[in-house]
């Protein structure tokens, strides 16, 4: 190894490190998976990444592996941000390269965070409506395009990414965005590795076409490469789609122009809280009428455990904290905010207790994130890691859903707190589980099996939220047909022959190293959201 980082570091402009403690560092995302590197890189440039691939495929050639494993923050959830070859950190390759204010563009690396864009583009009027974790890197958005809070209303990462660059697995450097159709016969016609590339997926097309048209039938969902569906467009012929939701399986992302908006003018929360959970999702059906940006839904387990930690919050009604509560997000002018608030008030439902949002209790209002942090964090029987997080449940079998919810948590001995958005029906659970013991191991992939089969007896997905990565793969590839898990393995054997990009992501996970990779050490540090 220590040839390889010398010889690594002699080529690139950023840093190569074997030490054990630096691998140590990013062995671990905030998945329940550990993974220990046998290199991290810091590459700077897009010469360096395109190094970096080059380098990996070319050992892959002779037998070598070195697989190749793409890194923003390390926020994943899903195991797909650690691997056991060449873990490469985008955190040096955050620059903001341009803003152009009149046409709403601007152009990244993707290293750059979220919340440090958005700053950025405040101070021009500008945002990236993507309401997410402001550590999460736009790399990491477009590799696994989540459905963010506000996606209903905005589109979500998807729809704001206009071209990406990126580097192929054998070093190649190309740049993704709609093309024409004479476009696109240039490309196939050159003899380089983008235009085998372009040749293949185009074959892909014509001979699974019948598969990608009952896939496009279906409700949209991230596991696999599902955006083959819209590749071919409008007359259009576009690779960029197969990045989003590919987590760094396919391509290395370099560069990317985004669309941005105006900033809205205004914001106001409101708070409603009801014991019954049929009475609180009929006042939420109305409420949808009057465009929420976000609805967030809460079992007010949650505050109760935090508050015996201290962390009340003083919205809440006194008394038990049994029942739930949503708290809706409304955006535009103040005029018609007030508006909005005013007939969601007037159709309260009998026994509904609500409080609208004022410049004197706008602080409490952080409270209730601040009880999800600390029902996250504060229990001496194991740990709330994500396990599940970002599954789609329709509207209509949500009360389904939780009532499958508690036989589970009977059967398993385990309490499921809902929470999670009612606008993009996606929610989270985080049962407290010991993942350094045997039993809580098994424990874990018997939940996590049973919560499958709940979420598809639901007519929902495991995956709808965000895609499978390494953990939740190992269940949800199994809903694939056996044309659609074909389809997928030719597409990635089209972007990586050799199989360096993330291997065992998203396709090739197996139980058996999942269980040998669940972390035995409580990771350091607040677990979020």
């Amino acid at each position: 190894m220590s040839k390889l980082a010398k010889y690594l570091n002699e080529h690139i402009v950023g840093n190569v490190f074997e030490r054990p403690s630096v691998c140590a560092t990013y062995a671990r995302d905030q998945s329940i998976l550990a993974i220990m590197p046998r290199l991290v890189a810091f590459p700077e440039t897009t010469e360096d990444l395109s190094h970096l691939a080059r380098f990996s495929n070319q050992l892959a050639t002779r037998d070598y592996r070195l697989p190749v494993t793409i890194r923003g923050t390390g926020i994943d959830k899903t195991g797909a941000a650690v691997g056991e070859g060449l873990v490469v950190s985008t955190e040096r390759m955050s620059r903001i390269e341009e803003i152009d204010v009149r046409g709403r563009l601007v152009r990244v690396q993707p290293g750059v965070t979220l919340g440090r864009l958005n700053a950025a583009l405040s101070l021009q009027g500008l945002c990236l409506p993507i309401s997410y974790n402001e550590e999460a890197t736009i790399g990491g958005l477009i590799a696994n395009c989540p459905t963010d809070d506000v996606s209903e209303q905005h589109g979500g990462i998807f729809h704001f990414v206009e071209r990406v660059e990126a580097v192929l697995s054998n070093g190649d450097i190309a740049q993704f965005a709609p093309y024409s159709s004479h476009l696109v016969d240039l490309k196939t016609a050159q003899d380089s590795f983008e235009g085998a590339l372009y040749r293949k997926i185009d074959q892909l097309l014509e001979r699974y076409g019948d598969t990608i048209m009952n896939r496009r039938m279906q409700p949209f969902d991230p596991a696999g490469y599902a955006n083959i569906t819209r590749v071919h467009e409008k007359r259009t012929f576009n690779l960029l789609p197969l990045m989003f939701a590919s987590q760094g399986t396919l391509a290395l992302i370099s560069d990317v122009i985004l669309r941005v908006e105006v900033l809205p003018s205004a914001e106001r929360r409101l708070i409603v809280v009801s014991q019954d959970l049929k009475t609180i999702l009929k006042f939420l059906h109305f409420a949808h009428e009057f465009s929420p940006r976000e609805v967030h839904l809460f079992d007010l387990r949650i505050a109760k455990i935090a508050a015996e930690f201290g962390n009340f919050c003083q919205l809440l009604p006194e008394g038990d904290l049994a029942g739930w509560a949503a708290v809706l997000e409304f955006a535009g002018s103040k005029h018609r905010i007030a508006k909005r608030i005013k007939y969601c008030l007037e159709g309260l439902p009998a026994g509904v207790f609500a409080v609208p949002e004022t410049p004197e209790n706008a602080d409490t209002f952080q409270e209730l994130r601040s009880a999800l942090l600390s029902f996250l964090n504060n229990d001496d029987a194991g740990e709330r890691q994500a396990i599940a997080d970002d599954v789609y449940i329709p509207k209509h079998r949500f009360a389904d859903y939780i009532t499958g919810l508690k036989m589970i948590e009977e059967t398993l001995n385990l309490a499921l707190p809902v929470f999670g958005s009612y606008l993009t029906s996606n929610y989270h659970v985080r049962p407290c589980i010991d993942y350094a013991s045997i039993d809580g191991r098994k424990l874990a992939m018997t939940f996590l099996r049973q919560y499958n089969h709940l979420i598809s007896e639901c007519e929902g997905s495991l995956t709808g939220g965000s895609p499978e990565g390494r953990l939740k793969a190992i269940v949800a590839t199994q809903s694939f047909s056996p044309e659609e898990r074909e389809l997928y393995a030719e597409i990635k054997q089209a972007f990586d022959p050799h199989n360096i990009f993330n291997p065992k992501v998203k396709l090739g996970a197996e139980l058996k190293d999942v269980i040998r990779h669940l972390h035995t050490v409580e990771e350091d540090g607040i677990v979020t959201p």
